[in-house]
C-alpha cells in the first residue's frame, strides 16, 4: 500500500480557498477542504494578477503558478503566530502556506497564504513532500478592502465587483464601467442584503458581496 500524501495544494485566489488533492491508498477518505485562506494584497501600484509580477520579490504578492514544496517549519521565527509552515516558490521570498489567526475575506498578507484552520495547515505541513508536492496558485485577487466605487468609477476593481455580482446571480455585463446599470444592480444587491441602498460599493457592501 502507498501511504497517502498531499500531491497538490490548490490555492484559489478569487474564492480565497485552499483545496487538497491526495494521492495513495486512503486518498478518498482524507480531508480535502476547502479551507478559507487569505493571500498577499500586494504593495500600492503593483498588479498581483500578472503572473510575472506576482513572482517577484518586494511585491507582497502571492506568486501565481505551480511551485514545488521546498521544506517545512514548525513556525516562522519572526512571526510566531504563523504556525505549521510549508514553504514554496523560493526561500529568498519566504513564501509559504501556514496557519494564522487573522484571515479576513480580502487579500491581507505579505505574500504567504494564510489559513484560518489550524488542523488544515498542519495537514499540509505533515502530508506534503518536499521536492514532490505542488502548490498551485490560481485565478485573480479580490479587490483590496477599503476601496470606494460608485457611478463613474472604471477599471479592474469595478470589473471584479461586477464579476462577483454575476457570481451571486445578478444579470450584469462585466466591462469595468460603473454605469447606471451597475449602480441599479448594486442598489438591488444592497436591498437584498438589508444594507443602505445607495449604490456605492464600500466596506459594508464588500463584506456582504464577498461573504
Amino acid at each position: 500500500m502507498t501511504q497517502s500524501y498531499i500531491s497538490k495544494v490548490i490555492v484559489d485566489l478569487w474564492k480565497q480557498e485552499v483545496t487538497l488533492v491526495w494521492t495513495g491508498s486512503n486518498a478518498a477518505t482524507q480531508n480535502k477542504g476547502p479551507f478559507h485562506c487569505t493571500p498577499g494584497e500586494g504593495i500600492s501600484g503593483v498588479n498581483c494578477d500578472n503572473v510575472t509580477t506576482s513572482q517577484k520579490s518586494g511585491t507582497n504578492c502571492t506568486p501565481k503558478g505551480d511551485f514545488t514544496v521546498i521544506r517545512h517549519e514548525r513556525r516562522f521565527s519572526e512571526f510566531p503566530d504563523a504556525e505549521w509552515v510549508t514553504r514554496f516558490q523560493d526561500d529568498y521570498r519566504g513564501i509559504a502556506v501556514h496557519y494564522y489567526p487573522i484571515v479576513p475575506k480580502y487579500p491581507d498578507s505579505n505574500g504567504c497564504v494564510r489559513i484560518a484552520n489550524l488542523e488544515a495547515a498542519k495537514l499540509i505541513h505533515d502530508y506534503t513532500k518536499p521536492g514532490q508536492s505542488i502548490v498551485s496558485v490560481r485565478d485573480e485577487l479580490r479587490p483590496k478592502f477599503g476601496i470606494i466605487l460608485r457611478r463613474g468609477s472604471t477599471g479592474e476593481d469595478v470589473r471584479k465587483v461586477q464579476r462577483q455580482l454575476v457570481d451571486k446571480g445578478y444579470a450584469l455585463v462585466v466591462d469595468g464601467d460603473f454605469g447606471p446599470k451597475t449602480e441599479a444592480i448594486m442598489k438591488q444587491f444592497q436591498r437584498d442584503y438589508s444594507l443602505i441602498s445607495d449604490g456605492i460599493f464600500g466596506r459594508q457592501t464588500y463584506g456582504a458581496l464577498f461573504a
